[in-house]
């Protein structure tokens, strides 16, 4: 028998993340604790829920089944907590702050969903790709694509997402296709902020490889434009690049491999105490958009 909402949400993050620890992060409990609560929730059902290794963790059947009814269960009582507030009374100013790319090509639909849902909310939209503190310039919720190091913020994970390597046709044609990772310290690289190490993984194997800088840029749509021109190998995320993939703009290397760490696109507040209901609304909002409208 389940014992708690908050068990479902530990069990819920743990099948999404794939790790004990970074599910029980981003609902601000230790790893211990989380992995202890899991034990208690498998001991209550009288079911393994995970198949667990020194190098990974996935769902068994079980743990399958338990997560299509969880996401039931939570989505019902989201509904549940949402309906004890009359949307008229969810007024004021929410600031958000997200990538550039990210606004023009996927948010700024959800935010229209949004103003017509609650009219008395007033959004502020800071597309900016620096990082934003968002405690020191009065920002409510910034929609970012790994968890922050700052352990003082909360991060709520709302649709997974994978980074690809990736040149144009006519650079792949030029320079040869690689390999192996390694072989990417001969390309040239078109490097987002200052991330010029590359790790890739796949069964039993990790590569981190170096990249030499040809260009670099902290706006992710300047560096995908300059891979689009055929100046040499971008790291970009999958929602960024899914249609010049399929167009064949750009063509993805290393399809068997993965890019670590993980990302993922996540809603960041800087506290879980006293939520606006502005900001709690459009967290769930965005949720439910990409529930029906899949991001990449």
């Amino acid at each position: 028998m389940l014992d708690s909402i908050d068990e479902l949400r530990l069990f819920t993050a743990i099948f999404e993340e794939a790790s004990i620890r970074a599910a029980s992060e981003l609902l601000g409990i230790t790893a211990a604790g989380g992995s202890k609560r899991l034990l208690a929730l498998e001991d209550r059902v009288g079911r393994r829920l995970f198949n667990r290794t020194t190098r990974k963790l996935s769902p068994t059947s079980d743990g399958q089944k338990l997560y299509q009814h969880a996401q039931i269960i939570l989505t019902s009582v989201q509904e549940a907590e949402r309906g004890l507030f009359d949307d008229t009374e969810i007024t004021g100013r929410l600031r958000i702050t997200v990538a550039a790319t990210f606004a023009q090509n996927y948010l700024s639909k959800v935010i229209s969903s949004y103003l017509s849902l609650y009219p008395k909310v007033i959004v502020e939209l800071d597309p900016t790709d620096r990082t934003v503190d968002l405690v020191a310039e009065g920002v409510d919720l910034a929609i970012r694509h790994s968890v922050m190091a700052d352990s003082t913020l909360i991060a709520q994970r709302i649709a997974s997402s994978r980074r690809l390597v990736c040149a144009a046709p006519v650079y792949w044609e030029q320079h040869g296709m690689p390999a192996s990772p390694k072989d990417l310290a001969d390309c040239d690289g078109l490097i987002i902020g200052k991330d010029n190490r590359w790790t890739l993984a796949r069964v039993g194997q990790k590569q981190t490889v170096k990249i030499r800088r040809r260009f670099e840029s902290s706006m992710g749509e300047v560096v995908r434009q300059m891979a689009l021109d055929g100046h040499g190998v971008a790291l970009l995320a999958d929602w960024s690049v899914d249609d010049d993939l399929h167009s064949g703009k750009l063509v993805e290397a290393f399809t068997d491999w993965s890019v670590e760490p993980p990302t993922g696109i996540y809603a960041v507040y800087p506290s879980r105490e006293n939520i606006a209901p502005r900001v709690s609304s459009f967290v769930t909002h965005l949720k439910e958009w990409v529930a029906l409208h899949p991001v990449g």
